[in-house]
């Protein structure tokens, strides 16, 4: 794809700094996921169990209980994925206690980053950056279409 002629390549990324006292700050790269059909292959949504009514109806019961716990431990599963898989972008990084390819490992990430010294606010931070990496919001599409503008008047006055 080319708009004008510039073609369009890769995905969003960001650098997540995690300073430290000792001038030897921590680096991540976030890089958007382009897709999530891997995630959805190894964790499909749970489906809603069916009721059955006495005149034969049938109807998917969303409210049961059980498949809101299943929706629930799903959505947690798939911010932990989000999170690994924006996070794979660094270059070293290397967990010690998740594999990638076993989702019942996935949610020990906090755990992981605690274990290795970051605080709350900060892996808070972390999981915050590559869920901004993976969207779009209101401040981030004005100052985008401010540099438009202010670059288009740049090329208007030369």
């Amino acid at each position: 794809m080319k708009i004008n002629g510039k073609k369009i390549t890769g995905a969003n990324e960001t650098f997540i700094v995690i300073p430290r006292d000792n001038a030897d700050n921590i680096i991540f790269k976030a890089r958007a996921i382009l897709d999530m059909e891997e995630f959805e292959n190894m964790c499909p949504a749970p489906e809603p169990p069916i009721r059955k009514y006495a005149n034969g109806r049938e109807q998917r019961n969303v409210k049961d209980p059980g498949y809101m716990q299943q929706m629930n431990n799903h959505s947690t599963l798939r911010l932990s994925w989000i999170v690994l898989m924006s996070l794979s972008a660094t270059d070293g990084l290397e967990w010690e206690n998740l594999d990638i390819t076993d989702p019942a490992t996935w949610n020990s990430f906090r755990k992981e980053l605690t274990e290795a010294g970051f605080s709350t606010i900060e892996i808070n931070r972390i999981i915050a950056d590559c869920l901004e990496v993976n969207a779009l919001n209101e401040e981030k599409i004005e100052a985008a279409r401010e540099l438009f503008l202010l670059q288009a008047q740049e090329q208007a006055d030369e």
